[in-house]
């Protein structure tokens, strides 16, 4: 059986005493340690979680930028085609005038010519006549 002697009490003593000691020198250090890291580690997780959450807005700010910009681009095109589309009836609008200006001009000229051929050839009909009458009247 076990006997109970003063080298138990002495066990006892020195477990008890090298308990004290590795607490002390191990095991209060490697708590400390732990608790830091776990301290660090949590700080860590939140800076990562804060830049997780700052990246989302960022990236949804960029986005409504992009919506944004894409409905300035839109805009301005739609502007722009209005503004092409207008200045393009202005420019056929003086287009046609100058084309209605010319036929007339073109027309006005072409009358005079016609009324001097016209006239000419009046002119040659009587002196046409009379030899043609002189060539009855000889033949």
């Amino acid at each position: 059986m076990l006997d109970l002697n003063i080298t138990l009490l002495f066990q006892l003593a020195n477990f008890l005493i090298a308990l004290f000691v590795l607490n002390i020198l191990l095991i209060r250090p490697i708590r400390r340690i732990i608790r830091q890291r776990k301290d660090v580690m949590d700080g860590m997780r939140g800076e990562a979680e804060s830049f997780e959450d700052e990246a989302a807005k960022r990236l949804d700010n960029y986005e409504a930028a992009l919506v944004q910009a894409r409905r300035d681009a839109a805009r301005l095109c739609d502007e722009g085609r209005s503004a092409g589309a207008a200045e393009q009836q202005v420019i056929v609008g003086d287009a046609q005038k100058k084309a209605q200006e010319i036929l007339a001009q073109t027309r006005r000229e072409l009358e005079a010519e016609a009324q001097q051929t016209l006239a000419a050839l009046r002119g040659q009909v009587a002196s046409l006549s009379a030899m043609t009458a002189e060539k009855v009247l000889r033949g």
